[in-house]
């Protein structure tokens, strides 16, 4: 094969799997379809494409002479190039774990750009999905004929690769739309309406408006009506997070609350804890819950807050948390 057919090669796979992939993630991103709804890691995705369209290029240029009317030509190239993303992923992700663990890593001035791909499972599923598929269909369009099925097909490929990723993941990884309210007893007297304190949302850039949040808290209070928990009781905080099926955990945080605990997240239901000076006691026992924990920690001393917690997410090892404030 002549040098200047295999540099044209390398052109059209390069140019292809920027085009598509660029079309694959601008769709979900307008959609709503990214893997975790994490708006904020587009530029990111956009980059670490960039970088491997090089990758999809050289695989086309290096791809041996086949007849573009053989039968299996387009499966074959397809094939190849779903294998050159899965490898490129996994060769980049434990090239930059070892970066990570590395002892002298803070001499890279660069490392916490890359940190995301240790840290943070939607980004890495986001990326391993956007590769996979654009190079299959990269290598598609580049090295058979392109004739009105091979279109169809690879049209459908596209919408494949845009709407699975994310129900995959949630389903996977039991994400949800997780709504954590944390109660206190209100002072004798002291009014429980609302507007609340201490909103606290992680749930990329879907953050709660004040109306949401209060119904948030006219449903918890309600909610601990019918549990026999009619208090006087207030909203003390709010932490929305997640994106799939709806639940609702509640934390009532009663005085001189026992030690330190991880409390189970309800799996798409509601859930109440109520702290008591032997434990915590759950209502209703037989709720179905997840193994991920919602983090309850008492003060240390010289700090003012009643406690600290910290939610457990799906999308990421680490946790999302804050501090329950007094009046």
């Amino acid at each position: 094969m002549k040098p200047a057919s295999r540099f044209l090669r390398f052109g059209l796979a390069t140019i292809a799997t920027l085009v598509l992939g660029g079309l694959i993630l601008g769709v979900m991103r307008a959609t709503g379809m990214l893997v975790g709804d994490a708006t904020n890691f587009f530029p990111a995705y956009l980059g670490w494409l960039v970088q491997f369209a090089p990758v999809v290029g050289i695989a086309a240029a290096a791809y041996p002479r086949r007849s573009l009317s053989s039968r299996h030509n387009a499966l074959i190239a397809a094939v190849v190039g779903a294998a050159v993303g899965c490898l490129c992923f996994f060769l980049v992700k434990a090239w930059i774990a070892s970066m990570h663990y590395a002892t002298d890593l803070l001499s890279f001035p660069w490392w916490a750009r890359y940190l995301m791909w240790t840290v943070t499972p939607v980004f890495e599923y986001q990326v391993a999905c956007c590769w996979i598929a654009t190079g299959a269909l990269a290598m598609l369009v580049t090295l058979t004929r392109r004739t009105r099925n091979l279109l169809l097909t690879a049209a459908a490929l596209c919408v494949l690769a845009v709407v699975l990723p994310s129900p995959i993941f949630n389903f996977v990884m039991h994400n949800q739309q997780l709504t954590v309210a944390f109660v206190v007893p209100a002072d004798p007297g002291a009014s429980v309406a609302i507007p609340l304190r201490g909103l606290s949302v992680a749930a990329g850039d879907d953050w709660l408006t004040q109306a949401e949040a209060d119904a948030v808290a006219a449903h918890v209070l309600d909610a601990l009506r019918k549990a026999g928990l009619p208090g006087p009781y207030r909203v003390a905080e709010v932490n929305h997070s997640g994106v799939g099926k709806k639940a609702l955990q509640i934390i009532v945080l009663n005085p001189g609350f026992p030690d330190d605990a991880q409390l189970p997240q309800p799996d798409g239901t509601e859930l109440i804890y109520v702290s008591q000076s032997d434990g915590w006691r759950k209502i209703s026992p037989q709720a179905r819950t997840l193994n991920r924990n919602t983090e309850i920690q008492r003060p240390t001393p010289g700090h003012h807050w009643i406690a600290s917690y910290w939610v457990h997410l799906a999308t990421y090892p680490s946790a999302f948390g804050g501090a329950i404030w007094p009046d």
